[in-house]
């Protein structure tokens, strides 16, 4: 029996590109479960999109309305509250899905510790010309085991299917901040790669399954975030604050687990949990010290953490040469 996915998609202002997205679904070879669209108080004819589309979907669709909108983040994770599939495939509203996506994703979902699938993109422009393969770091396919990546890392949201109740483990509120930008909690797909990648194993797929557009309404494009300015010390020890405090909330949400989820998710192994994001923690409280310390203070810290162990990464054991050499170079000129 095919498995039930259920795509997620949130929506504001998206009238632009959201027919040929809507249209890209009702051709998907695996039909969806259903489409579950919670919209941000659009205002430029998203709504009379939706609509219509609704009324000719051969799937259900089922649409929400936030008045006042809840800002991305939210929205995605709200409407995930609302899918009944057993799998959820995150959509933005600007993209085109190629038709076999869900079926090519669907190949794995058999497979009782995977708890995520990701994929490779096409870049297009906003006219839908080609520009270039988008990988995310995906050169084979294959399965990953958990906590194989970075605990501060991420696979883009519309590249993202992800098993429903790994989204019930842990509430939604409080979740962890944004380590990129503290002023708000983490994004949908952050928070549901922290929990896929915690509880079970990932399947890469080397094949663009979606076209990402690149616009100038992207809230993120290929290429990430604009150019920072340069560091200063203070920068530094309140942009490493964020992360601390993040990752401080990881540790103890996978404290915080319930018993149950080792029934749920049998690759999940609480103890090595634990372990990677508090070996995470510790590496972030000893580079936040560098960073208070006078220059001669800082460097010899800074070769302390080294021989400490503290550069590893959490996950794989091998050394951050690129934090330990700039929290080297960052001591010698401050």
């Amino acid at each position: 029996m095919a498995p039930r996915i259920s795509i997620v998609m949130a929506t504001y202002n998206g009238a632009a590109f959201l027919e040929e997205q809507l249209s890209s679904l009702e051709r998907q070879s695996l039909p969806p479960a259903e489409l579950v669209i919670s919209d941000d108080d659009s205002s430029d004819g998203t709504d009379d999109i939706i609509a219509q589309f609704a009324k000719r979907a051969p799937f259900p669709v089922s649409i929400g309305k936030n008045r006042p909108g809840l800002g991305f983040r939210d929205n995605f994770l709200r409407a995930a509250e609302r899918a009944s599939g057993d799998w959820i495939a995150f959509c933005d509203q600007d993209d085109v899905w190629r038709e076999d996506k869900l079926a090519r994703c669907a190949d794995h979902m058999a497979q009782p510790e995977v708890t995520q699938i990701s994929h490779q993109a096409r870049l297009i422009a906003q006219d839908g010309a080609f520009l270039g393969l988008f990988d995310q770091g995906i050169v084979t396919s294959g399965v990953r085991r958990p906590l194989f990546y970075d605990v501060w890392g991420t696979f883009w949201g519309f590249s993202l299917v992800v098993r429903r109740d790994v989204l019930g483990a842990a509430p939604i509120d409080p979740r962890f901040v944004d380590y990129v930008d503290p002023r708000f909690r983490i994004s949908h797909d952050r928070w549901a790669f922290f929990l896929a990648q915690t509880l079970g194993r990932t399947v890469e797929i080397a094949e663009p399954l979606v076209d990402y557009r690149q616009h100038s309404a992207n809230l993120f494009g290929a290429t990430g975030r604009p150019p920072e300015a340069a560091e200063t010390r203070q920068s530094v020890i309140e942009k490493n604050a964020g992360y601390i405090a993040a990752t401080r909330r990881m540790v103890e949400i996978v404290q915080g687990l319930p018993h149950s989820v080792e029934k749920d998710f049998p690759a999940f192994d609480r103890q090595q949990a634990e372990a990677v994001y508090l070996h995470a923690l510790r590496q972030l409280e000893a580079r936040d010290r560098i960073y208070h310390g006078t220059a001669m203070t800082s460097a010899v810290l800074c070769l302390r953490t080294l021989l400490a162990g503290l550069y590893r990464n959490a996950q794989n054991d091998t050394i951050r040469w690129r934090s330990f050499a700039k929290d080297m170079a960052f001591s010698l000129k401050n």
